[in-house]
């Protein structure tokens, strides 16, 4: 049996890649170990943003009903995990249906390279042209005496029920995300910190959503040195802990499939080593989190794919990765958004939520949208605070990546009243044009 491609891996990049070089007539086979979607569909971003989105509601129903004049309640029902687990399984069984209806070939099994052209799939010798490894990350589990004691953070996102404390292990996106819910579900949670809460961002961003953990009910504790788990309790050099349940959420490794050794990949700590088309060497391709790269989400798992998938196909509109910059979000309340490099930046603005016509309506007023410009006056990095930061951030990465002059920003014609506005009145704030801004006081 042999085919054109074989993609080791049915998450978010394997089945994107799948499906658009079935769909260019190749012949392809997607193989997945356990269930297709990956970390995003089953760990990560469905069954987190579920939650994010359920406790969001449980938290400012009231809030924005009293605002509004309407008498609103929100309370947990017991199907709430259910209908989580729901979803998940819904997204998973879509995914592998996609591929198939692209005209690809699936199957449920473990993949064992054993040359550069043959894997062994069970007792079968499937050979292929071209490989695609999209085997993507899983968590990493940290050197702390008594970590069995602890669940990871994919386990986490994945409890059936609401423990009454938590104690979160990691102050990254996965740690600050697991806080928030739990604690806005009624868990009793302290999130333990190793250096700053989220030390790659913006003081601004870090300050923003550190102050909104707190005003939840987490307990934030930074600067922490973990000595030991035993039992229920975390041993540190600021005290001990005690949760029902202890999360790690220290980061993230490569899960490389068995026998890649035969490939003599470039591989390191943080991935395979791959060149601006995905191409790991000779005819094997590397996509998704299982790269050697900064962005590691979903998203950028999806652009991996286009790029590889359109140079094994020798598409005239071939794009290499490195000319595109990838956005970030967490989903938290407020939500947060960044794109670009905020060291090209040479002069900010920012414009607050607050002074928008469509944040004071909806009464969602917190935060605000920053852009940062270069000496050329191209909008070189964005950041939106607030809702519908998920959202918001895709139109900046346009900008940013179009490297668009924050002159042609300012004469945008934006819906008015709307929320992206606030990009607008950024741009503005460079001129003194941002009239629905108070002025400041040396203006």
């Amino acid at each position: 049996m042999e085919y054109d491609v074989v993609v080791i891996g049915g998450g978010t990049a394997g089945y994107v890649a799948g499906s658009i070089l079935a769909r260019r007539n190749k012949r392809v086979l997607v193989i997945e170990k356990n269930k297709f979607g990956g970390v995003c569909v089953n760990s990560g971003c469905v069954p987190s943003i579920f939650l994010f989105d359920a406790t969001f509601l449980l938290s400012r129903l009231n809030e924005i009903g009293n605002y509004l004049g309407i008498d609103a309640n929100a309370e947990i029902t017991p199907s709430l995990f259910s209908k989580r687990n729901d979803i998940v399984e819904y997204l998973s069984d879509t995914g592998r249906k996609l591929v198939e209806n692209s005209g690809a070939e699936t199957i449920i099994g473990e993949a064992k390279i054993i040359s550069r052209n043959e894997i062994k799939l069970d007792s079968k010798i499937i050979k292929f042209k071209k490989l695609v490894i999209a085997t993507g990350t899983t968590a990493k589990t940290p050197n702390i005496e008594g970590i069995e004691n602890a669940i990871s953070e994919d386990e986490a996102v994945n409890l059936n029920c609401k423990p009454s404390s938590m104690i979160i292990i990691g102050g990254g996106y996965a740690g600050v995300e697991i806080a928030q819910f739990f604690s806005r579900l009624g868990t009793d949670v302290t999130l333990l910190s190793k250096s700053r809460l989220l030390r790659t961002f913006p003081d601004e961003a870090r300050s923003v959503i550190k102050e909104s953990l707190e005003f939840d009910g987490v307990n934030v504790v930074e600067n922490v040195n973990i000595e030991r788990i035993y039992g229920e309790k975390v041993y540190t050099n600021k005290g001990i802990f005690k949760g029902e349940i202890i999360v790690y959420a220290t980061g993230r490794k490569p899960q490389l499939p068995e026998g890649i050794e035969k490939l003599n990949l470039n591989i390191n700590s943080n991935g395979i080593v791959v060149d601006e088309y995905m191409n790991a060497g000779e005819n094997v391709y590397a996509i998704g989190d299982v790269v050697d790269k900064e962005r590691k989400t979903a998203h950028s798992a999806i652009f991996d794919a286009i790029i590889s998938s359109l140079h094994i196909l020798n598409d005239k509109i071939t794009v290499r990765r490195n000319n595109f910059k990838i956005p970030q979000v967490i989903y938290t309340d407020p939500q947060v958004g960044i794109v670009g490099n905020i060291y090209e930046a040479k002069k900010f603005s920012t414009f607050p939520f607050n002074a928008t016509t469509r944040s004071i309506i909806n009464g969602l007023r917190e935060g605000y949208v920053k852009i940062g410009i270069n000496e050329e006056n191209e909008v070189v990095f964005g950041e939106v605070i607030g809702n519908k930061a998920e959202e918001l951030i895709n139109i900046l990465t346009i900008i940013v990546n179009s490297k668009m002059r924050v002159e042609s920003l300012v004469l945008m014609p934006f819906v008015h009243p709307s929320l992206s506005e606030a990009m607008v009145n950024a741009a503005k704030g460079f001129f003194g044009l941002d009239v629905d801004n108070y002025k400041s006081e040396n203006e």
